[in-house]
């Protein structure tokens, strides 16, 4: 196996000792940016109910946690690797009931319609079998005038890096747009962007 393709998997899914003690600092200090960002987009209000998508270490949902401080913050990964990370380092809020993390794929583990004020993804778009029906899903559980926020890299700044394209997808602003207005956000589409020391950060905000 190429390095590219072992890295595009684990980036898509870290496991094991590389994904536990290697992938999982890359990825917290490569996501910094592009987190504050979403969680400033965000407007987090106190008792806001939260879902989080592939939350990988947990840092933006601990976060997310402190801000939404009379809320519940849920998050699902299907990592096993990331699920024990995530789980060490939001322990303070699982154990008041406030974080509640649940390991699986999002398409198949069944959530409760029009429970979340808001959700959000951080570099997870990229790896999504049925883009359309993720969000058809995340749109169902949005409360009417919830939001998603959906962090992602661009299609010109993924294609200069050296990644496996039968893992990763990659996708522009517009197409990034078009999935979400053709999923059934009504209630609005923006594409934010904010430039890193790195790259730059795009986040769709929709509102249903």
């Amino acid at each position: 196996m190429s390095f590219s393709t072992f890295f595009s998997k684990q980036a898509r899914k870290p496991s094991g000792i590389f994904g536990r003690f290697v992938a999982s600092r890359i990825f917290d200090k490569k996501n910094v940016e592009m987190n504050d960002f979403i969680k400033e987009l965000m407007t987090i209000q106190q008792h806001d109910h939260i879902l989080e998508i592939g939350f990988g270490t947990g840092n933006l949902m601990n976060e997310i946690a402190e801000l939404a401080n009379q809320g519940i913050v849920q998050g699902i990964d299907f990592s096993d690797t990331m699920v024990s990370v995530a789980q060490k380092r939001n322990r303070k809020h699982i154990a008041s009931g406030r974080v509640i993390i649940r390991q699986g794929d999002f398409d198949e583990i069944p959530y409760d319609h029009n429970k979340f004020d808001k959700i959000c993804s951080t570099n997870t778009i990229y790896f999504w079998q049925d883009p359309e029906k993720t969000l058809q899903k995340i749109l169902n559980l949005l409360k009417t005038g919830g939001k998603l926020m959906l962090g992602f890299h661009n299609k010109t700044h993924l294609e200069k890096m050296s990644l496996n394209w039968d893992v990763f997808r990659a996708y522009s602003q517009d197409d990034v747009k078009t999935l979400l207005i053709n999923a059934g956000f009504t209630g609005g589409v923006d594409i934010m962007s904010r430039k890193g020391k790195e790259a730059v950060s795009y986040c769709a905000v929709a509102a249903k």
